[in-house]
């Protein structure tokens, strides 16, 4: 069984965000999960894998917001997709990765941080990121990548004079709403669930052209790292253990591109698990016939594992 509590926590920069937390009901928890949703997407949309992995026999406590211009945290239409730049969307996460680090129950608890397609590709920004920003963070035991935006699957490639242009734009109309339509057709197997994302009041698919610029700018620069280029202000050395999972059917974000920046990037003893699923479409937590919750207890497994490792990896640091 799973206890939840939703609430808020305030940025660095006084915005208020909602959050949302599913705990282990009973006893002691193994590990603390912190979650980064995607594109048009919001926290409560992930179905069973938060209540899983937070009940018997993983009793991970997991923490997930909506993110600036997206879901709960989103009070009017003019907030939609109102992310702010890059730096934003980083110190954003940061601001909640201390949040949660701060909270009495988890201190002492192995933290780790997963984050899906455009919460991917942010999670990834934000832990290769060299920034004295982020230097304050706490010790972070692994990070969990469910398909990450690296790159567009290459039918949804946009035209580069549109990328151009749009760059451009951003700079005089940073705020100017632009709507992109993510197609449900790959989003999953399951009809049922290609038709909730459709009728989600909450995925309204809008970003404005400084928040596209810098979702594009990301990806870009992952794309870069993949491919051996140095990019200022990231890394291509991951400070922890990593598990990146990926469908061989999404046709949303590319799993060759995951596959080859997972190739080229480092992790401390060589700590790195590239989890393929066959055919699986692009939230793999709501695929059917099994793969949902196969995909939930490879993410817990992977996180028990992990936490029990903590303590040594720890020591072995310091």
């Amino acid at each position: 069984m799973t206890l939840t509590e939703e609430g808020d926590f305030t940025t660095s920069d006084g915005a208020k965000l909602y959050t949302k937390a599913w705990k282990p009901d009973s006893g002691s928890i193994s590990a603390v999960l912190i979650f980064v949703h995607g594109f048009s997407d919001h926290i409560n949309a992930y179905y069973d894998l938060f209540p899983t992995l937070s009940s018997p026999p993983y009793k991970i406590a997991i923490y997930g917001f909506d993110q600036r211009g997206w879901g709960r945290s989103v009070s009017k239409p003019s907030d939609n997709g109102l992310t702010g730049p890059t730096s934003r969307v980083l110190s954003d996460i940061h601001d909640f990765v201390i949040h949660v680090a701060s909270i009495k129950e988890n201190h002492g608890q192995p933290l780790f941080l997963m984050g899906h397609s455009m919460g991917g590709g942010e999670a990834l920004c934000y832990m290769l990121s060299t920034s004295q920003q982020f230097s304050n963070r706490p010790p972070i035991s692994g990070l969990l990548l469910e398909a990450p935006y690296i790159e567009l699957d290459p039918v949804e490639q946009p035209n580069p004079l549109t990328v151009i242009g749009g760059r451009l734009a951003a700079l005089v109309m940073p705020n100017m709403q632009m709507k992109q339509e993510l197609h449900p057709t790959y989003m999953s197997r399951s009809a049922k669930v290609r038709q909730e994302w459709v009728d989600d009041p909450l995925n309204h698919d809008t970003g404005t052209l400084e928040g596209l610029k810098g979702l594009l700018e990301r990806a870009g620069d992952l794309s870069k790292l993949s491919h051996g280029h140095k990019v200022p202000g990231l890394t291509a050395k991951m400070p922890c253990a990593i598990w990146l999972a990926h469908g061989t059917g999404d046709r949303v974000l590319s799993p060759q591109a995951s596959r080859r920046f997972f190739e080229a990037l480092e992790a401390p003893y060589g700590d790195k698990e590239f989890k393929s699923y066959p055919d699986g479409y692009h939230k793999l937590h709501a695929e059917p016939d099994g793969m949902g919750e196969q995909f939930a207890k490879d993410v817990g497994e992977w996180v028990l594992g992990h936490a029990k490792e903590a303590p040594k990896q720890a020591s072995q640091v310091t």
